[in-house]
């Protein structure tokens, strides 16, 4: 019974922080997104919501690729003096992937996961890791 609620008070959190973290949607119905089926993007990196007054600290770029209602992005993202790579995938308005950095000469690897908006050629999200502030990312594609 105590294994239950322990699982039971952690999906409970969890669902929580995700219904928090979700980029600021206006419509209530989920529209499929408007995307090519190969392109690149190109946006900006802040720890507080995109608007006027966000801080940049940094930037990501790369290429996506659509397949059937899912779709795979390649690029690398650069944010101060720290570069790396990041791929993974996207469905609807859910994003999956992994974050590359180099420390001391070692590949460190962390799992990203975050939520995405897109449409008329650009795109807002927020991605969220075990380790480090959620970041928002506001940017544009080409469709």
């Amino acid at each position: 019974m105590k294994k239950i609620v322990i699982v039971g008070l952690c999906l409970l959190f969890i669902g929580t922080s995700l219904a928090i973290a979700t980029p600021e949607i206006n419509q209530q119905i989920l529209q499929p997104m408007d995307l090519a089926t190969a392109g690149t993007f190109s946006g900006n990196l802040s720890v507080q919501r995109p608007g006027p007054n966000a801080t940049i600290i940094g930037t990501v770029s790369g290429t996506y690729g659509l397949q059937n209602r899912f779709g795979q992005f390649n690029g690398t993202w650069n944010i101060a003096n720290k570069t790396g790579t990041v791929h993974g995938r996207f469905g609807r308005h859910i994003v999956i992937g992994k974050l590359n950095v180099m420390v001391n000469g070692t590949q460190k690897s962390l799992p990203v996961i975050g939520f995405l908006a897109a449409k008329n050629g650009m795109f807002v999200g927020r991605a969220m890791s075990l380790v480090g502030p959620a970041l928002y990312f506001k940017g544009t594609y080409t469709q």
